[in-house]
């Protein structure tokens, strides 16, 4: 089961305050440098920590995502 994409970037634009648009935009092209800037510096860090574990990045796309790849 993947989760409803819509849902999750409603509750991340109530979370951040940024618009839906622009965070779907960002998930859509992939480039998150946008969004990235509205983070902490310790987020950041947490963040570019995770995106640079392959193996941590792959176990979220095969739990998330729902393209028929798992």
């Amino acid at each position: 089961m993947g989760i409803n994409l819509d849902v999750l970037i409603a509750a991340a634009s109530r979370k951040t305050g940024l618009p839906e648009e622009k965070i779907r935009n960002a998930v859509n092209s992939g480039d998150v440098s946008e969004l990235r800037s509205f983070l902490g510096a310790r987020e950041q860090e947490k963040f570019d920590k995770t995106m640079n574990d392959g193996r941590l990045t792959e176990e979220i796309r095969r739990k998330y995502m729902t393209d028929g790849r798992r």
